[in-house]
């Protein structure tokens, strides 16, 4: 065998097993209660991390679609939140460390519903019936939403924490598409970078707004250097520097991808049924999103069957998409006065 060949052997290997390992791990995600979940074709890990003494459990439903909910646990804001509650991280099916072998035809929302469903029942029969509060970020804020339509649903949950959230994905991603097209101008207005996004200028007034790969691929990497998900670049995570030293495996790359070819999100809008949704809420966005752009805030407010003494809504004026992450100690603070208002 030749050098290279072996070489190439041994990155591969460690590439595919090396963060499934325990002494690879790194310190921050350690301990908890680590187990799993299976129902229509997926296995999907669960992870309670944080002070479960509290009796206050946040189910937390990451983005994506087919993201993973690992990295958000040693975010600085949720390792703070974890000092007061219990966070109940899954991945969601064909997401991060999710496995099994799900068919195409379970990628819906009903079966999403139907996954966290279960998720909830497991967490009230294993630790004794807790309060529990719902947190979505992105397309979780979306999974939530649908979750909440269902008014029995709402009967387990003391209070709906949208982040970012992706409730109305069907209008969200024109104001997205928008969004793109008038920081693109900006950049030209101004000599940065002109032959690119006159280039990417014209894209977009020849291409349809569509949640489709092959669109979402381009535009995502647009809405990135446009400074749309961050609003401050140094403040961005990459997912590949923790596939060595996390429980995320390296097939979370072809999970996300398999996910995304066969999950139709084009018309996803709950804004028409929102009124159905009465539990106390809190609104939380980054004002320079450009992936789920601001208006949708108010959109998500507005719309709640809430009463108005009972939600809540604040912009973060130096965040993007995760204000988790670029504005912690804010973050912190809004989703701590809301539990206690409510737990």
């Amino acid at each position: 065998m030749n050098k290279n060949r072996f070489t190439f052997i041994i990155l591969t290997a460690i590439f595919f097993f090396g963060s499934c390992d325990d002494q690879f791990l790194h310190e921050d995600y350690r301990g908890g209660d680590w187990f799993y979940l299976e129902n229509a074709g997926a296995i999907m890990p669960v992870w309670v991390r944080g002070n479960k003494s509290s009796n206050v459990f946040v189910v937390y439903l990451h983005g994506g679609p087919g993201d993973t909910s690992i990295n958000s646990v040693v975010s600085p804001a949720h390792k703070k939140l974890q000092n007061d509650y219990a966070f109940v991280y899954y991945d969601q099916r064909s997401s991060g460390a999710a496995q099994g072998n799900p068919k195409p035809e379970t990628f819906t929302v009903a079966q999403f519903v139907t996954d966290l469903k279960k998720i909830i029942i497991l967490i009230r029969h294993k630790y004794n019936n807790p309060v529990i509060f719902l947190m979505g970020h992105s397309w979780g804020g979306g999974l939530g939403t649908a979750y909440l339509l269902d008014t029995d649903n709402q009967r387990h949950i003391s209070g709906w924490i949208e982040v970012n959230g992706g409730h109305d994905i069907a209008d969200g991603i024109i104001l997205s598409h928008e969004w793109a097209i008038n920081k693109a101008n900006e950049k030209i207005a101004n000599g940065e970078n002109r032959n690119k996004w006159e280039k990417e200028l014209d894209w977009y007034n020849n291409t349809a707004p569509l949640f489709k790969w092959d669109y979402l691929r381009r535009h995502t990497d647009n809405v990135e250097q446009l400074n749309g998900y961050y609003y401050d670049s140094s403040k961005a995570v990459g997912m590949a520097q923790n596939l060595f030293t996390s429980p995320l495996p390296s097939f979370y790359f072809i999970n996300n991808y398999y996910l995304l070819r066969n999950f139709n999100l084009e018309t996803f809008n709950c804004t028409d049924e929102m009124y159905k949704i009465t539990v106390p809420s809190l609104i939380l966005w980054g004002r320079h999103d450009g992936i789920l752009p601001v208006q949708l805030a108010q959109n998500a407010y507005d719309s709640l069957g809430t009463n108005a003494i009972d939600k809540y809504m604040y912009i973060f004026e130096y965040s993007a998409h995760s204000p988790y992450i670029e504005e912690p100690d804010i973050f912190v603070e809004k989703v701590k006065d809301f539990i206690e208002k409510y737990k």
